[in-house]
């Protein structure tokens, strides 16, 4: 995690994770968030909310989480989930990192990510 990117700048989403079944916590980047958990009026007008579009985003991410263990040890999970935007689905390129809550400590955290935003962190 780098200093651009604080835990405060991201959602911590770990209260919808625990009602699935996650005990880790969980954080979802504030990009992600504003661009696809954050619904848009049309999606309002149909009754979605932050918690529901989080909640498919968690539920797809588990569901990866699963398939992924039995093949692969890496800390890295690449998923696609579906999601509206403009009254229209789209399908969107996401990726978990598990890694340190905060730098040099052993408590582990799920963040939530779009593979490029993943790209900027490790290239600097």
């Amino acid at each position: 995690m780098s200093q651009e990117e604080p835990r405060s700048k991201q959602k911590n989403v770990s209260d919808i994770a625990k009602e699935v079944g996650l005990l880790i916590p969980v954080f979802i980047t504030s990009s992600v968030w504003d661009n696809w958990i954050t619904p848009d009026q049309k999606s309002i007008e149909k009754g979605e909310n932050e918690k529901t579009r989080a909640s498919i985003v968690i539920n797809k991410f588990i569901f990866f989480m699963r398939v992924h263990r039995q093949t692969s040890k890496s800390n890295l999970i690449y998923f696609p989930v579906t999601l509206k935007k403009d009254g229209k689905e789209e399908d969107v390129q996401l990726m978990s990192h598990l890694g340190p809550l905060e730098e040099g400590d052993n408590r582990y955290c799920i963040t939530i990510m779009t593979p490029e935003e993943y790209e900027f962190e490790t290239v600097q």
